[in-house]
């Protein structure tokens, strides 16, 4: 699908309107908390390990939490980093980026 397909907006757009997945992206962008006892990500010290973000987003159970990463990063939004048995995620802004000039594109008025 082409980035200024209007499916590949709507995807997007659908992917982004769940409030849960808008708070992980909030918590991503915060990125690790400080003094949290968690291990620090030795590739990406910004990286957040679900732990941290269910402490974040309060009463969530990790099956729930896990769907909503799964989602994001299906849909480019979050990666994924893996260090033995633990998981770390981060935001990638360019995906962000290529959403907003996706519609951008596609939906500008010529004067």
């Amino acid at each position: 699908m082409h980035p200024h397909d209007p499916q590949f907006i709507a995807q997007a757009a659908k992917v982004l309107s769940d409030p849960i997945r808008l708070q992980i992206i909030r918590l991503l962008r915060e990125g690790k908390p400080v003094g949290n006892r968690t291990p620090v990500c030795s590739r990406n010290a910004r990286a957040v390990c679900p732990e941290d973000l269910k402490q974040g987003l309060g009463d969530i159970s990790s099956s729930k939490l896990s769907y909503h990463l799964k989602e994001l990063k299906e849909e480019g939004f979050i990666r994924e980093i893996r260090e033995g048995k633990r998981i770390y995620y981060f935001l990638v802004p360019e995906r962000f980026d290529q959403l907003v000039e996706s519609i951008r594109k596609l939906y500008r008025t010529t004067t």
